[in-house]
């Protein structure tokens, strides 16, 4: 009886082993879906930041998306249990009544594209698609500089890469476009929206700036050359066109940088000693490289926000420096956008219907 007793528990013991299982899947997703985020996050920081102090040392670039990733889990569970027969004398206190183990193992399947040169050419050197600077305006911290950063022109106003006087210069009226248009955006007075309906393409609204923003409405229409409305308070919609040379009249024409011109801009904010071979050497950037900063030391940097080692030497971003850590994530969004799956041509972009009326 004794012996019949100790099978059966042990047979519990076993059984509820193995339904513990049944809650190891939950914790394998909790403890490694996040585990993966991350180290696919990470090391897309620093290919970007390796390439862009690739650009700086005139070397060539590449990137590798991450295409899939297949994690198999296998769940191995055993159990034993010791009995004894015959007399009690010759067994008792010997025996392990149950033992037993729970093992899992992860094999995981991680895959790579490399991206195509011509995909490259193609995606990096064309300029940033209007879908995509809209949406880049809109969720940016400070969406003045996400203007001066994305925007290299609009209605003739410029903000040219590196200004070379006489030849190229920074025009005032464009700090002064991207200023008010951030401080309206911000109010909820300024929108960027897809046109439904008979319209199409896209267009800033402005609305509800009567009571407090009228003078900044009248400010930015005649910095772009466009008539006010017939009727103070009235909406005004404004289309929006990506294109370079004369604006069409009473519509807003943007010329965009491309991922080359942003990384090429954050390649020229690099600190490097003097002497340092084999690095380009750039003249001083407009307004759009000045929200970036790039440091480098001998030594590991104690607390970057990503960093790499290149050349013998650590390149970084300091975690303390929260405006260069927005304009990097600005540059890696749009990278992730024009890496093959990304969202180009079809990004979602606010569509309202628009009546022109209060």
């Amino acid at each position: 009886m004794r012996n019949s007793a100790l099978v059966r528990s042990t047979a519990l013991a076993v059984a509820a082993v193995l339904s513990g299982c049944a809650w190891l899947g939950p914790e394998i997703v909790r403890t490694g879906r996040p585990a993966y985020n991350d180290a696919i996050l990470a090391t897309s920081d620093q290919q970007l930041l390796q390439n862009i102090v690739r650009m700086r040392f005139v070397d060539s670039i590449g990137f590798l998306a991450v295409s899939s990733v297949t994690a198999n889990v296998s769940v191995t569970a055993t159990g034993g249990m010791q009995l004894g027969f015959g007399t009690e004398s010759n067994y008792s206190g010997n025996l392990v009544p149950f033992t037993g183990t729970l093992r899992t193992e992860q094999n995981p399947t991680i895959s790579y594209t490399p991206v195509a040169a011509d995909h490259l050419l193609r995606q990096f050197a064309a300029e940033v698609p209007l879908d995509l600077a809209i949406l880049m305006v809109n969720s940016a911290h400070s969406h003045a500089h996400a203007w001066w950063a994305i925007v290299r022109r609009v209605n003739n106003l410029r903000n040219p890469d590196f200004p070379d006087p006489p030849a190229l210069v920074v025009d005032p009226g464009f700090k002064e476009v991207a200023e008010l248009a951030g401080a309206l955006q911000h109010r909820g007075s300024l929108y960027w929206v897809r046109l439904s309906g008979a319209k199409s393409g896209h267009a800033v609204v402005l609305h509800s700036y009567a009571s407090t923003s009228s003078r900044e409405v009248a400010r930015l229409l005649e910095l772009l050359g466009i008539e006010k409305p017939a009727r103070e308070g009235d909406d005004i919609v404004i289309p929006v066109q990506l294109s370079v040379g004369t604006p069409t009249p009473g519509a807003i024409s943007i010329e965009t940088r491309t991922l080359m011109d942003l990384m090429r801009l954050a390649a020229a904010s690099i600190e490097l000693p003097a002497d340092t071979y084999g690095a380009a050497r750039f003249p001083a950037t407009g307004p759009a490289g000045r929200g970036i900063h790039i440091h480098s030391s001998a030594a590991a940097p104690p607390r970057p926000r990503v960093a790499v080692q290149y050349r013998e030497r650590w390149y970084y971003i300091d975690d303390s420096d929260d405006v260069s850590k927005q304009w990097f994530n600005m540059l890696q969004a749009l990278v992730a956008a024009q890496l093959p799956g990304g969202a180009t041509g079809s990004a979602p972009v606010l569509t309202i219907p628009v009546t022109g009326r209060r």
